[in-house]
C-alpha cells in the first residue's frame, strides 16, 4: 500500500501524475499473496474457489494449476464481436506441468513471461532449479525463450509487453485487444539495476534497492502508456494499474498505515491501491476518488461488459462453480452513486478439518483464523531495527475471531468482539453460509520433480511443461480432482490493458 503515488519518498512521476487523470479506488481488495489473486482476476472467482489457496502453486514441480474448468477471460473475450486478441506478458502462476495450463492453452494468443511463481531478475533461474541445472524460466507463447534471457526483466518484459501493442495496432486494428501485463517487481528477490538504484541514498541497501524497482515500475508505466498514446489509440483504452498482494514485511517494502503483512488477511495484506484511467474513462470521473468496495474478482463481469455485454457467466460445464464477479462499470462511470458489492470473503480455507478465514461484510471485517505478522511495520520493513520476533507477532484465532470496524478503524487497532458479540454470531454465521460452496481437494498431488527435471534438461536447462495434454473431459475431470481443485462506449473498439 505505502507505494508509488501513497509514497512521496519513492521516485514515480508518472504514476503520481496519472493520479490527477485517473479514478482512484480507495477499497480494492486482492487475496493476501500472488498465485490465487491473479487466479481470481482471470476466472472471475473468489480465490478460496483456487486451488492456489492451499501452497500458491509451489514447489513447482507439482502438477497442479487452475482448474481447467474455469473459463479465463481471454478465452471469454473471443465472444466479442470482433473477437478480442489477448496477450499476456511477464509472470504467469497459473500453472506449468502441461501445456493446457500456459497462458496459450488458457486463451491468450501470445505470451511472453515466465510460468512459475518467482524468478531472479536477471538470470531468470526460478527458485525450483534441478540436480543438474538451474531452470531458466523463460517462455514465447508455446516454446522456450532460447537466447533471450539474462535481461533485467522488468526492461524484458515492457520492451515485450510494447512490442505486442505495436504490432496489434499494425497488423489486427480490426480487433480490440486485452493485455494482461503482469511485472515482476517488486517481487522478491530484491534487485534493480544500479543506475537506478543510485537514484536513492539510504542507509539502507536493501532500501535503496527496493524502491529503485518501484521507480523501474513507474518507468514501465511511462513507457507503455506512452507507445498507447504515440499510437493513437489511448482515447480507446482501458488502463487498470494495481497490485497482487500487499508487501511482504520480512523481505522488502512497506503497507504503511495498514497492519499485517502478504500472507495474512490484515488490511497490509490484501488492501492495494489501483488507478483506472484512459481515454474510455468518463470525463467526470478523472482526478476523483470512490470509497466503494471492489474486489479483484469484479473486473472479470466487467470486462464482459465493456467488450460488448458478453454474458459473464460460465458456459463451461465442466466449471466447478459459477462467477462470483459484479460489473463494477456503472459504479465506476459515475452511473451509480454507490459500490454493488457489500461482502467480500478474503479467506475460506478447508484444508484441516477446522475452516478458517476472514469474511467482510459491510463496514464489518472477522478474521476467524490466526494471523502472524499481526503487526505495524512502518515506512519500509525489514529495517536496521528489524528481528525475527517481529514475524512472530499473532492475533485472532478460529476460537476468538477478531472483530474490526473497518469504517472506524481501516488500520485495525481494535478487536471489538468482545463488545459486540451479536454481531460476530452473525458474520460467524454468514461465514460458514459458504462452507458448502466449491473448495478445492484438501491434498495437492504428489511432487513429480524427476518429470519436471528430465523435460528441463531436455529443453535445455528451460522450464517447460512435462506432462502431456488433457484432452479429454475424463482426463480434464481427473486432473481437476487431484490437481486443478486436489456510459457510452464504443465496445468493439475498446482496447483493455
Amino acid at each position: 500500500w505505502n507505494s508509488m503515488y501513497h509514497n512521496a519518498e519513492e521516485i514515480t512521476p508518472t504514476l503520481d501524475a496519472m493520479v490527477e487523470t485517473s479514478l482512484v479506488m480507495k477499497q480494492f481488495y486482492v487475496y493476501k499473496y500472488c498465485s490465487p489473486t491473479r487466479g481470481s482476476f482471470l476466472t472471475g472467482r473468489f480465490p478460496y474457489k483456487l486451488c492456489a489457496t492451499r501452497n500458491n502453486l509451489n514447489p513447482a514441480t507439482i502438477p497442479e494449476g487452475i482448474n481447467l474448468g474455469y473459463t479465463y477471460i481471454a478465452k471469454k473475450l473471443q465472444n466479442s464481436n470482433p473477437p478480442y486478441l489477448s496477450y499476456q506478458v511477464g509472470k504467469w502462476h497459473q500453472g506449468i506441468f502441461t501445456s493446457d495450463y500456459t497462458p496459450v492453452g488458457r486463451g491468450f494468443n501470445k505470451s511472453y513471461g515466465f510460468l512459475s511463481g518467482g524468478e531472479d531478475h536477471y538470470n531468470q533461474h526460478n527458485f525450483w532449479g534441478c540436480p543438474n541445472a538451474p531452470a531458466v524460466d523463460l517462455y514465447d507463447s508455446d516454446v522456450p525463450a532460447f537466447g533471450k534471457n539474462d535481461t533485467y526483466n522488468g526492461y524484458e518484459f515492457t520492451e515485450a509487453a510494447i512490442n505486442y501493442i505495436k504490432d496489434h495496432v499494425k497488423n489486427n486494428a480490426a480487433n480490440p485487444f486485452f493485455i494482461y501485463f503482469a511485472l515482476h517487481n517488486t517481487h522478491g528477490p530484491i534487485e534493480a539495476p544500479k543506475d537506478v538504484i543510485s537514484m536513492y541514498n539510504y542507509n539502507q541497501t536493501l532500501r535503496n534497492t527496493f524502491d529503485a524497482m518501484t521507480t523501474v515500475v513507474d518507468q514501465s508505466v511511462k513507457n507503455v502508456t506512452d507507445a498507447l498514446k504515440a499510437l493513437n489509440i489511448w482515447d480507446n483504452t482501458l488502463f487498470i494499474w494495481t497490485n497482487d498482494n500487499g508487501s511482504p514485511v520480512s523481505v522488502g517494502g512497506s503497507n504503511y498505515p495498514f497492519r499485517g503483512s502478504k500472507g495474512n488477511n490484515f488490511e497490509g495484506g490484501v488492501h492495494v491501491p489501483l488507478l483506472v484511467s484512459g481515454g474510455i474513462l468518463p470525463e467526470g470521473m478523472k482526478g476523483k476518488s470512490l470509497d466503494g468496495m471492489m474486489h479483484i474478482t469484479d473486473w472479470y463481469a466487467t470486462f464482459c461488459y465493456l467488450a460488448g455485454a458478453i454474458n459473464p457467466n460460465d458456459d463451461n460445464p465442466d466449471a466447478p462453480s459459477p462467477i462470483d464477479s459484479i460489473n463494477m462499470w456503472p459504479y465506476l462511470s459515475g452511473q451509480v452513486m454507490e459500490s454493488p458489492r457489500n461482502m467480500i470473503i478474503h479467506d475460506h480455507l478447508m484444508y484441516s478439518d477446522t475452516t478458517q478465514g476472514a469474511i467482510r461484510n459491510g463496514k464489518y471485517k472477522l478474521v476467524i483464523m490466526n494471523e502472524s505478522q499481526a503487526g505495524w511495520y512502518g515506512q519500509f520493513s525489514p529495517n536496521t531495527s528489524w528481528n525475527k520476533n517481529m514475524e512472530q507477532i499473532y492475533a485472532c484465532s478460529v476460537d476468538k475471531p477478531c472483530l474490526f470496524d473497518l469504517e472506524a478503524d481501516i488500520t485495525e487497532h481494535n478487536d471489538i468482539s468482545s463488545e459486540n458479540p451479536d454481531i460476530v454470531k452473525s458474520m460467524v454465521e454468514l461465514f460458514h453460509s459458504y462452507d458448502n460452496e466449491h473448495h478445492p481437494p484438501k491434498k495437492a498431488p504428489p511432487d513429480d520433480k524427476d518429470g519436471y527435471c528430465a523435460a528441463l534438461y531436455a529443453a535445455k536447462g528451460f522450464c517447460v511443461p512435462w506432462i502431456e495434454n488433457v484432452t479429454s473431459a475424463d482426463s480434464k475431470s481427473s486432473f481437476n480432482q487431484h490437481s486443478s481443485e486436489d456510459t457510452n462506449v464504443d465496445c468493439h473498439e475498446l482496447q483493455m490493458c
